[in-house]
C-alpha cells in the first residue's frame, strides 16, 4: 500500500504508517536483513530466507519482524517520495485504550497487558488523542523536515522493556500474536494526498499490548 501511494502523492503531500512497539524490541538485525525488508518488493516479500516459518520462532516474532518492516520501508520510500516533493513518516505506538484494549485488558491476557502498562515510565496507557498529535504534526506544516522518521509513543514501555523493570520479564503467550496495534487491522496508512487539504483517511484505533 505505501508503494502505492507513492505513485499517486503530491508535491506537499505527506503520509503516516503505523507500525508499532513491538518493532522496537526485536533485536538487531544485519544490514543485509535490513536492506531486504526495506527494499525487497511486496510480492518478493514472503521467499525471504528470514521470513521462512522456521526462521520465525512464534507468531509474536513475526508480528515484530512485520512492525520492524513498517519502518525500514517507511524510511526507504521516503527517498522516492522526497522526489515528488513528499513526505512519509511512522508512528509506533505502545498500548493505546480503545474498546478494543478495554476488552483485552478484561481478558485471559489483562494481568500481562497491566503489568506492562504498570512498570512503564509514564505508568499509563495512552490515548489515541494522543497519537493523533503526533499524526497532525507529521502530516502539517509544522513537521514540515521530518521525513523517513518512526516515532515510537509508548509512555516508555519499550525503555523499561530494556533497561528497567521489564527487562528479562516473561513476554506475553504466543497465543496473543500481537504486542501494540493501533490503527493497523484495517489499513496501515494515514494519509494526505496533496498540500491543498484533502481529506485525511483515518485509519480506526485499536490497540493491544
Amino acid at each position: 500500500m505505501l508503494e502505492e501511494f507513492g505513485r499517486v502523492i503530491a508535491a506537499g503531500g505527506a503520509g503516516v504508517v503505523i507500525a508499532s512497539q513491538s518493532g522496537h524490541r526485536l533485536p538487531a538485525l544485519t544490514a543485509e536483513q535490513d536492506l531486504q525488508l526495506a527494499t525487497t518488493p511486496v510480492d518478493e516479500l514472503p521467499d525471504l530466507p528470514m521470513l521462512q516459518p522456521d526462521r520465525l520462532s512464534d507468531r509474536l516474532h513475526a508480528y515484530q519482524m512485520s512492525k520492524r518492516a513498517n519502518v525500514l520501508r517507511v524510511m526507504a520510500e521516503a527517498v522516492r517520495w522526497g522526489e515528488r516533493g513528499a513526505r512519509v513518516n511512522a508512528i509506533s505506538p505502545g498500548i493505546i485504550i480503545t474498546p478494543l484494549a478495554r476488552d483485552e485488558l478484561d481478558g485471559a491476557n489483562g494481568a500481562g497487558y497491566r503489568r506492562m502498562i504498570e512498570l512503564s515510565p509514564a505508568g499509563r496507557a495512552g490515548t489515541p488523542d494522543e497519537v493523533g498529535t503526533v499524526a497532525e504534526l507529521l502530516l502539517g506544516a509544522q513537521g514540515a523536515f521530518i521525513t523517513g522518521s518512526d516515532i515510537l509513543i509508548d509512555g516508555g514501555g519499550t525503555a523499561s522493556h530494556f533497561y528497567g523493570p521489564l527487562a528479562g520479564r516473561t513476554p506475553m503467550p504466543e497465543s496473543h500474536t500481537a504486542e501494540s496495534h493501533t490503527a493497523e487491522s484495517r489499513g496501515d496508512d494515514v494519509h494526505r494526498a496533496d498540500a491543498q487539504g484533502d481529506d485525511a483517511q483515518d485509519a480506526e484505533g485499536e490497540a493491544l499490548p
